[in-house]
């Protein structure tokens, strides 16, 4: 009941488009779910239940709110022309939308892509729509959400402004500098 369930259809869907010929495809729910790590059952207890990871990528506002109070997800596009305008664009915890991590991706992934270029490239004979650019922004945007300490205080933070993107998350960085 903690699951978005659109959200889970949809992640399945682009799993199978990817990976048209996956074993874990012809799986149930629980069982897909369990295969990838969102999902687990206690060798001692024998309670099963979403992980952490599960409840954040697929969950439901409430539910994971529950289990992570703090948990705040922002993003924001600014407009630098020195005016009192905060955010032109805004996409937060409002209830407007499930609140998980992957729904996140995918709504701001494409808001921060709106404004690329992409020249015309063939490769094999098929249009490439993608440049290292965008390669650059889908990494900086996943290692913003997966590497974030959702326990803590801190809102996990995307700013787009004209000339500049901003990704913030709470944590410390694995590796130094």
């Amino acid at each position: 009941n903690d699951i978005e369930a659109n959200t889970l259809d949809i992640y399945r869907n682009q799993f199978r488009a990817t990976k048209y010929d996956h074993p874990w495809l012809s799986l149930n729910d629980r069982d897909f779910l369990r295969s990838i790590g969102a999902w687990t059952r206690d060798r001692e207890s024998s309670k099963e239940g979403l992980t952490l990871a599960g409840l954040l990528m697929f969950g439901k506002l409430r539910s994971i709110l529950e289990a992570v109070p703090h948990f705040v997800l922002d993003y924001q596009e600014r407009q630098d022309n020195g005016n009192d305008t905060r955010w032109v664009d805004r996409v937060t915890l409002d209830g407007t939308w499930s609140g998980n991590l992957f729904d996140f991706y995918r709504i701001i992934i494409n808001k921060l892509y709106r404004d690329l270029k992409i020249p015309f490239r063939l490769e094999n004979m098929k249009r490439v729509d993608e440049t290292r650019v965008h390669e650059a922004i889908r990494e900086a945007l996943v290692n913003t959400l997966i590497h974030a300490d959702y326990t803590g205080h801190v809102p996990t933070l995307v700013v787009k402004l004209p000339d500049m993107l901003m990704f913030r998350n709470p944590g410390m960085m694995r590796l130094p500098m």
